[in-house]
């Protein structure tokens, strides 16, 4: 039981992360804070491809077994799984770069 309430707890999150997210990049757009429409999109971006990747990623492991096919760069299938699990954290670092310079850049002008 608890299991199941657990699961369904991280759906309703999980919508809800997604529906501020897209409510922070509608506010943002409003007051044409660009920075923050970044942030938001590549977030956005973020928490898609975190819900799609792993079974597509799953999949084309798989397949890469099954047909003995070779990878770029002549890499070996851990290097590949380490190179799509770093894409998230690739995302967030964008993200929150362009979030900090927007609000550096937005200090400036108002301070000065």
């Amino acid at each position: 039981m608890i299991g199941s309430i657990g699961g369904i707890t991280e759906i309703i999150i999980s919508i809800l992360v997604f529906v501020l997210l897209i409510i922070g990049l509608w506010f943002c757009k409003i007051y044409s804070f660009k920075a923050g429409i970044y942030f938001f999109l590549l977030i956005l971006i973020h928490k898609i491809y975190s819900f799609v990747a792993p079974p597509l990623v799953g999949r084309y492991i798989d397949w890469l077994g099954d047909e003995n096919k070779n990878l770029w760069f002549d890499m070996t299938t851990a290097e590949l799984v380490v190179l799509f699990s770093i894409i998230p954290n690739i995302l967030e670092l964008v993200a929150f770069t362009f979030l900090i310079i927007g609000f550096y850049r937005y200090l400036n002008r108002r301070v000065c």
